[in-house]
């Protein structure tokens, strides 16, 4: 089945959410080369959890969303995308249906965590959530990344890991990587999903010591890259509209 033809993610709420299934988190199979490029700050962070990605393995997860379930029994993943205007700047909410989310072009894999498999999660906080995104309100992606709205609505609890290299360095920023979710001790896996995850470490993982709202590394680093290409662009029409005025004198000449 192509990806035309799945249904699209949706926007607006399709629907009441009666269960939460867990915390579906995905990967794709960048290069380790284009790991190290595109997100160095998040590969260091790998590196210093002890899961540093090997030439050949499996790549870690690079996105997550909530596993849902609609009273009419459709399943979703509430997601924090980016890409479009909206999206950037108004409201990166998606509810996209499961079998899109599994079929988009990524040849990687996805599993979904139960949320009392995460650290300080309960079945009250459980139910929370799902009232939580009964009512929930759009934010733009360059204001949330997709960590940052799972652990909004489980009522701003972190269930991501600190920055490593943050600590190291002295300051106190998380990465917001998917990749470092903050398992409980005893939490049990499939072989398969133990594998992918990496679990034994992500059990081992210190607590966080910074609070939900501090400063997240990756999302900084993405403002800064769109401020970065905002200003390549004004230098490029500038540097255009300079060349057609040197042009048009050439002509009268």
């Amino acid at each position: 089945m192509s990806s035309d033809s799945l249904p699209k993610s949706e926007a607006t709420r399709p629907g009441r959410v009666v269960k939460l299934h867990g915390v579906i988190v995905q990967s794709d199979k960048t290069s380790w080369l284009g790991a190290w490029l595109i997100r160095p700050v998040e590969m260091l962070d790998l590196h210093l959890a002890g899961m540093g990605r090997e030439i050949g393995s499996e790549p870690l997860a690079m996105h997550a969303g909530l596993d849902v379930e609609l009273e009419d029994g459709r399943r979703f993943v509430v997601e924090q995308l980016f890409g479009t205007p909206r999206e950037n700047f108004i409201s990166g909410l998606n509810w996209t249906p499961l079998e899109t989310f599994r079929k988009r072009d990524h040849a990687g894999w996805d599993v979904t965590i139960s949320p009392s498999d995460f650290r300080k999660i309960d079945q009250n906080i459980i139910c929370e959530v799902i009232e939580f995104l009964n009512q929930i309100k759009g934010r733009p992606f360059f204001g949330e990344d997709c960590t940052g709205l799972i652990e909004r609505a489980f009522g701003k609890k972190r269930l991501f890991a600190d920055s490593p290299t943050a600590d190291l360095i002295g300051l106190g920023m998380r990465v917001g990587d998917p990749a470092l979710m903050l398992l409980r001790p005893e939490a049990q896996f499939d072989p398969e999903t133990e594998r992918l995850i990496r679990a034994d470490i992500l059990r081992a993982l210190p607590d966080p010591t910074t609070s939900w709202d501090a400063p997240n590394g990756r999302l900084w680093i993405k403002r800064a890259l769109l401020a970065l290409a905002i200003v390549a662009l004004a230098a490029f029409l500038k540097k255009l509209r300079f060349g057609r005025r040197q042009s048009s004198k050439a002509r009268r000449i």
